[in-house]
């Protein structure tokens, strides 16, 4: 997990390697549009901000040909929960 300076700036990074910010693609389109089973972790960055602290995680998807970054607020580690992501991300399955 990599440490920055503030949230702005690993934003900043992310994007010149190609990474789109997720909360703007999600307000264009629908949970279903980004889902893929071929999802890559690519990093996790912790940001410590003026007493707040962010999660930065950027993920990508060959098949989508998408780049994305979550920015997730945290007080606490246990304010985050990863199935939530994952839940956005990949499909469920059928039974």
């Amino acid at each position: 997990m990599q440490q920055n300076q503030s949230v702005s700036e690993a934003l900043q990074t992310l994007e010149a390697q190609g990474y789109h910010p997720a909360d703007i693609l999600e307000e264009q389109q629908p949970d279903e549009s980004i889902q893929s089973n071929d999802w890559r972790l690519d990093s996790v960055q912790k940001v410590q901000e003026e007493g707040k602290s962010s999660l930065l995680i950027a993920v990508s998807s060959a098949k989508r040909r998408l780049k994305l970054v979550f920015v997730e607020s945290t007080f606490t580690m246990s304010d985050f929960s990863p199935m939530t992501l994952l839940r956005k991300l990949f499909p469920k399955r059928n039974k």
